[in-house]
């Protein structure tokens, strides 16, 4: 687990709600603190869809895709004030995560890993960005922490993200 403290937040911003740069998670959850709250849950409603819509439609995750409702939030953010409070939970998607493990080597942690977790926090003047795995079987094998957090260093460096390391 690696924290990492976003040093233009605007930049960030934009990349995050305007850009395709985060396409490739999938949204857990988010909460977005202003004159009012709005939390969103990125779980994908079945019963939102007819049958023929669910049938005809892929949904290979049971979690809704970033850029699917980056523009839902950029739409409640927008204005002269920003937000009191910002939090969203990513997950990168499977696909991507299991040929991060396969490239670095640990094909093996594919099993015992659920989910690489990104947890971003604005709490009204700065971004926090924090790394996670989520298990699903113990293990005292940290490879997939390691690989994770390389991986995020690389993917911010490569959208031109400036940010500082603070664990």
């Amino acid at each position: 687990m690696k924290a990492f403290r976003i040093t233009e937040t605007g930049n960030f911003m934009t990349k995050l709600l305007s850009g395709g740069s985060f396409d490739s998670f999938l949204l857990e959850e988010a909460s977005l603190s202003m004159q009012v709250s709005w939390v969103l849950d990125g779980t994908i409603n079945r019963n939102f869809y007819s049958t023929k819509e669910w049938e005809e439609e892929e949904h290979p995750y049971p979690l809704i895709a970033w850029g699917d409702v980056r523009g839902h939030m950029r739409e409640l953010i927008r204005g002269k004030k920003a937000p009191a409070s910002l939090s969203i939970v990513l997950h990168l998607r499977p696909d991507h995560m299991e040929r991060l493990l396969t490239d670095a080597g640990y094909p093996q942690l594919i099993k015992s890993t659920g989910a690489m977790v990104l947890n971003i926090r604005y709490d009204g003047s700065e971004v926090t960005l924090v790394t996670g795995i989520a298990l699903k079987d113990f293990t005292l094998d940290r490879n997939a922490d390691r690989i994770w957090d390389e991986a995020m260093q690389k993917f911010l460096s490569s959208r031109e993200i400036g940010y500082e390391t603070l664990t």
